[in-house]
């Protein structure tokens, strides 16, 4: 059967994905991303798994820091995930909007308004295709507000296929 590219991206853009934020940092730069391909990938220990764009700043910070943080966000924040869409090189400090702290284990940053939050330090890393694949141990978390994560779908909009 012959590929059809147009078929093969819809399947791929059916699967569900959250929306989250990524926090990163090195020494005083922090930044924080709007993200969607990332997953719990071991029970024991507790690993998660994100992919981030080959060309991206908060790359740049991961690969100085060796951690990052995860912030799940709740329903109807497009104004948070829109402006963390947005390249740091290009608006300068992100972090300047929105209220975020430190997480106590990596210095990572964390969205004030998340839902959950957890926080990991890198244990592998690879390239593939256009992004970096990041493993971290998941050394601390909460859940503040404890509500339903959004997803990627619920906000409409699409990243994949």
């Amino acid at each position: 059967m012959p590929e059809n590219p147009t078929a093969l991206s819809a399947a791929l853009l059916r699967h569900p994905y959250g929306i989250f934020l990524v926090g990163s940092r090195a020494g005083d730069d922090r930044n924080l991303m709007t993200a969607n391909w990332g997953t719990q990938c071991s029970f024991e220990p507790r690993l998660y798994s994100i992919f981030i764009e080959e060309d991206a700043h908060t790359r740049k910070l991961i690969d100085a820091g060796r951690a990052f943080s995860i912030c799940l966000l709740p329903a109807d924040v497009e104004d948070v995930v829109s402006h963390y869409t947005r390249a740091a090189e290009l608006v300068g400090n992100k972090l300047g909007d929105f209220d975020y702290f430190d997480a106590p284990e990596t210095g990572c940053p964390v969205y004030e308004g998340s839902v959950a939050w957890f926080e990991c330090r890198v244990v592998d890393s690879r390239p593939v295709g256009d992004h970096i694949h990041y493993i971290g141990e998941v050394v601390g978390g909460d859940t503040p507000l404890g509500d339903p994560a959004w997803t990627l779908q619920q906000l409409g909009w699409e990243y994949g296929g």
